[in-house]
């Protein structure tokens, strides 16, 4: 288990996204914020949703954070988060991100863990094809004091912030089912794709059924009795 707090920042202006908040966005059978929530779930029962100015939704059993430095962006989110953590870590995952599972988490936390100065550091954040990835990372609540002086100076940028604190870079490039977890969706078009894909993906597994089905249908009526076929292999 990490013994950490989980924060959704959904605080954003989903301005590419044509003002939809990006939250609510469906994906298989849940929202993408209900998807990160399931996955935190599976390590933590303390989750905050971040929020700016506006308050889109509660959720069941999750609380709501504001930003207590408005219009900072993720930073400012990050930062309320830490300040109501009350674990001594904080796992944070952007609600434009509908891929991310608590594997992923897991897979950061055993990282830091390995590293001789795990002590030392302040967060692990996952580098991938060169870009930094902090959005979808784990911080130690302490990191809370570099956060607000990067506020306090007006330096929104969360590199600059990660460059001034002592960080435990993940490089996951090649890794490709670590790369899908990174994935944001943040324009129309973006979401459109994993829809078609899903969509396709769909009907392969009906068509795969239906093969299935007749095989059956067809051994059942020569008397034929032996295990259904190998999915896989078509």
């Amino acid at each position: 288990m990490i013994a950490a707090d989980g924060l959704i920042l959904a605080g954003g202006k989903n301005s590419r996204m044509g003002g939809i908040y990006k939250g609510e966005l469906q994906y298989q059978e849940n929202t993408f914020v209900d998807n990160l929530i399931q996955e935190f779930r599976k390590e933590t029962s303390h989750i905050w949703i971040s929020y700016g100015d506006t308050v889109q939704k509660e959720y069941k059993g999750c609380q709501i954070v504001r930003d207590i430095y408005k219009n900072c962006g993720p930073l400012g989110g990050i930062h309320a988060g830490l300040t109501c953590c009350e674990n001594s870590l904080l796992m944070v995952g952007a609600c434009d991100m509908p891929f991310l599972k608590i594997e992923f988490y897991q897979f950061l936390m055993e990282k830091w863990k390995q590293d001789d100065r795990f002590k030392d550091f302040m967060g692990v954040v996952p580098i991938c094809a060169g870009r930094v990835h902090p959005l979808a990372a784990i911080y130690k609540k302490e990191a809370c004091t570099f956060l607000e002086e990067q506020l306090q100076r007006s330096n929104y940028r969360v590199r600059d912030t990660l460059n001034r604190m002592n960080t435990l870079y993940v490089d996951i490039t090649g890794q490709e089912k670590y790369e899908t977890m990174l994935q944001n969706v943040n324009t129309p078009q973006a979401y459109e794709k994993i829809i078609q894909e899903q969509k396709n993906s769909q009907k392969k597994a009906l068509c795969h059924r239906r093969l299935w089905t007749e095989e059956f249908r067809q051994d059942h009526l020569t008397g034929k009795n032996h295990p259904p076929a190998d999915l896989t292999r078509h």
